[in-house]
């Protein structure tokens, strides 16, 4: 089996391809790497790669079409060691015989990991009472926080990333709704929760969580009106992108103080230095550092080199995404 990284050797193939998923690797196929220090164009991967099996691919690599893919007429997989295929694998790919496989799931768990921290650490205050006493000052007399238990939870969009997080949460006993443009009612039970309109959970939800991927019809998805049903001390927790919420609508709202937020993504990254967001008292605030963590890239690399390991010897894919998980998946990576 013949095997391309696509990816060149740095920082970001190297925090993936450590030396034992290196050994790991060779161990499956002959393997081959980008030569450049950037990205191949889809032109220079057709000709470097033209007898592969399998090419690997990440964040930054090239798009590939149904036309190029023919162009490698050996190739059987591309294992993509990120999340979403979208800017990797166009729709047009799956009229073909290549399969694709990702990190998707594994990282999912990181995400919803680190969406539940922002959850627990704002309604916490966290950000509020650390910086009271890194100024000197202690806790304060009355103090307002509040805890996960009990609460009415609102999950917008359902993928992987939703799913473990309602796993992570279960132990709070919440009333759980659900909004998802395939998921059924019986399926929402499975994960304790039932199907609700976008209207039903920002009008009752104490807790809403953003899961919804960036595409055409998601844009600006959480409207003015659906932020103004929003109850004075709900809180609004975003990290999937920007895009999905009207942001200037909601940074108004935020900065008069309606509602509460904790906020991962914003629709220009990074906000201006000067955006009055960024000193809003109600909002915690993060530099698009919901998930995955640094240690979980090794991590994905293993199960989709394993994966790689699968095909090799004709078995089922663990990670295999199918074109219509794909076409839900983020386009922005």
């Amino acid at each position: 089996m013949k095997i391309y990284i696509t990816m060149p050797i740095n920082d970001t193939s190297e925090s993936f391809l450590t030396p034992r998923n290196r050994e790991l690797l060779n161990s499956i196929g002959e393997v081959e790497q980008n030569p450049y220090d950037r990205p191949l164009t889809v032109e220079e991967v057709v000709e470097l790669a033209n007898d592969a099996d399998v090419l690997i691919t990440c964040w930054g690599t090239c798009l590939y079409h149904k036309a190029d893919v023919l162009k490698m007429p050996n190739l059987k997989l591309i294992a993509h060691f990120a999340g979403s295929v979208a800017p990797v694998v166009a729709q047009d790919v799956y009229e073909t015989d290549v399969k694709v496989i990702s990190g998707n799931d594994v990282f999912a768990k990181s995400v919803a990991e680190g969406c539940l921290c922002y959850t627990l650490a704002a309604l916490r205050r966290l950000e509020h009472f650390m910086s009271n006493m890194r100024q000197g000052g202690f806790k304060e007399d009355p103090h307002y926080n509040r805890g996960l238990f009990g609460k009415k939870l609102g999950i917008v969009g359902f993928g992987a990333i939703a799913r473990y997080y309602l796993e992570l949460v279960r132990w709070f006993d919440l009333e759980v709704l659900i909004y998802s443009s395939h998921l059924t009612d019986e399926e929402a039970a499975k994960y304790g929760g039932r199907t609700a309109s976008l209207e039903e959970i920002f009008s009752q939800c104490d807790v809403i969580s953003i899961h919804a991927s960036n595409t055409p019809k998601t844009y600006h998805m959480i409207t003015r009106e659906l932020l103004e049903r929003l109850k004075p001390d709900a809180l609004l927790v975003n990290t999937a992108r920007g895009a999905v919420i009207d942001e200037p609508a909601m940074f108004e709202m935020l900065l008069d103080g309606k509602f509460y937020a904790a906020l991962d993504v914003y629709e220009v990254e990074p906000p201006a230095p000067d955006a009055p967001i960024r000193k809003c008292e109600n909002v915690l605030l993060m530099p698009h550092m919901g998930g995955p963590t640094m240690d979980m890239r090794s991590v994905v690399a293993i199960e989709v080199i394993k994966d790689i390991a699968r095909l090799g010897r004709g078995e089922q894919l663990q990670y295999e995404i199918t074109a219509a998980a794909a076409s839900r998946m983020t386009a922005g990576g």
